[in-house]
């Protein structure tokens, strides 16, 4: 039996309704010649944030690898790590092209390294990461071949989500590359299998062969579209509270049309003003959209924005996917499958909030299910997105035995065979106060088990993988991060 994880998407909790006086901005004629001069500012409110983005492109045709660096001597890493992270940033320029931060911004208007996660390198969390990514990009350099999954980096595209989609694709095949170089694999990119396929990574040490078909499933596109519109909505409320000194409370129950929306902007512009001016609340509407506007100082406490819901089966695309991926793989060596959901599963589902040995459970029966019929693959590596740690944050274990399921805390670990193959579920610390929670799935078909050591046991990278960018750094040659990085000495 399949189990259905459901998304139920609400950006805030819904506010209990509340009776407001209608909209009155003004009758006498010459309050309203003023409000139509003073409005004439909000006219082109909408169209300005709705296409916030198109000016980057101008702003940022000429940004350099040096101005996106800063100055070291500011970055947070102590004098030992400024050259390390020199280096870094050098690997980067030499991964991407020197003119790939420019080309992004003119082309797409968006550049994935201007994400909080890796600017400005002042942030220990965005060192760490560029470390992170130029120690992967290093060790798979040491190999030959490498260059099949490293030119596809300074690839420049025109639409957004294309280039952030691409861009966390070449993330997620730099981690595995790197994860199995440093476990003494030989890594070969895009080998043809007989089918005439290429799966992503080609694993092979001592005459054993893996094959490891990588995927990022991200937001779909009806969350997208909602997401866009309510950020846009949210700034041009956040500007109309600064420009007419009140405040509102909005609760968005469907998407409008773009005409809707910019008529209803200027409707809220109009009664901003009026309150503004007048101090009492209003109430302005469109389809099963509200704004309620309020004198500053006035907005009652609560969630001040609550987005559209979305409902539907969170699971059925990582199905879709696996699925995919299982027609990839097959015909060659034993497969494994790795897939990055930075979407809603383990985000924005009931299932997310469950305890984590429930979830392992429900992972297990849902894998058991999809690859059934799929004997070559021999598991699957589920992660979500990289979070932030708090100080003090534990990492956190969960698996199966005969006995049943049990959450362990750190300090009891499971067997080997357990971590390496599963069912496991690995919650870990990551370094730059980050954290992410990653599942061992296997298939419950029996297939001939070879001595620890010896077959891939992708597992044991995860469960593992707190400290593995310190070993990459030594391997490369560099001090451990502790000597590299300059922590903020405040909480």
């Amino acid at each position: 039996m399949l189990l259905v994880i459901l998304t139920s998407v609400e950006h805030r909790q819904r506010l209990p309704a509340v009776s407001m006086p209608p909209c009155c901005l003004c009758t006498k004629s010459r309050c309203v010649s003023r409000l139509k001069r003073r409005l004439f500012s909000d006219v082109l409110l909408w169209p300005s944030i709705a296409n916030l983005n198109e000016p980057v492109g101008r702003t940022l045709r000429n940004f350099t690898w040096d101005e996106w660096a800063g100055p070291i001597d500011k970055a947070a890493v102590t004098a030992l790590g400024q050259p390390v992270l020199s280096w870094a940033v050098d690997v980067l320029r030499g991964l991407f092209g020197e003119s790939w931060l420019a080309d992004n911004a003119a082309r797409s208007q968006t550049i994935p390294l201007l994400h909080m996660d890796w600017y400005p390198l002042a942030n220990p969390r965005a060192a760490v990461r560029v470390l992170e990514l130029a120690a992967r990009v290093g060790l798979v350099k040491q190999q030959e071949g490498a260059e099949a999954l490293l030119a596809q980096a300074g690839e420049i595209r025109s639409k957004r989500d294309a280039t952030l989609r691409e861009f966390q694709h070449l993330l997620l095949g730099l981690e595995v590359a790197a994860f199995a170089v440093m476990d003494g694999w030989k890594v070969s990119y895009e080998q043809q299998l007989p089918s005439g396929r290429k799966p992503d990574l080609w694993l092979s040490r001592n005459g054993v062969n893996y094959l490891v078909e990588t995927t990022v499933i991200g937001f779909d596109r009806d969350f997208r579209s909602i997401e866009s519109w309510t950020d846009h909505l949210h700034r041009a409320l956040q500007v109309l509270e600064l420009r007419h000194e009140i405040e509102t409370v909005a609760q968005l129950d469907e998407l409008l049309g773009e005409t809707e929306t910019e008529q209803w902007v200027l409707d809220i512009a109009a009664a901003a003003l009026a309150t503004g001016e007048d101090g009492k609340q209003r109430t302005v509407r469109a389809s099963g959209c509200s704004v309620q506007v309020f004198a500053k100082g006035e907005r009652p406490s609560g969630p001040i924005l609550t987005g559209p819901a979305l409902t539907n089966d969170a699971w059925l695309r990582v199905a879709a996917r696996l699925a995919s991926k299982v027609k990839q793989t097959s015909g060659g060596p034993p497969a494994w499958l790795r897939i990055d959901d930075v979407g809603t599963l383990f985000r924005l589902t009931d299932w997310s909030a469950r305890p984590l040995a429930q979830r392992l459970h429900d992972l297990s029966l849902n894998i058991g299910v999809v690859l059934a019929d799929a004997p070559h693959v021999r598991g699957v590596i589920l992660s979500g997105p990289i979070e932030y740690a708090a100080s003090g944050a534990a990492g956190e274990t969960a698996w199966k035995d005969v006995e049943g399921l049990l959450g362990q805390p750190p300090q009891t670990r499971p067997s080997r065979q357990q971590l390496a193959h599963g069912p496991a579920a690995l919650r870990r610390v990551l370094p730059g106060r980050r954290q992410r929670l990653a599942f061992v799935l296997p298939t419950q078909r029996a297939h001939l088990v070879l001595p620890a050591g010896t077959e891939l046991e992708p597992g044991l990278w995860y469960s593992e993988e707190a400290s593995w960018l310190d070993m990459a750094l030594r391997c490369l040659g560099h001090p451990p991060l502790a000597a590299i990085i300059r922590e903020p000495s405040g909480p």
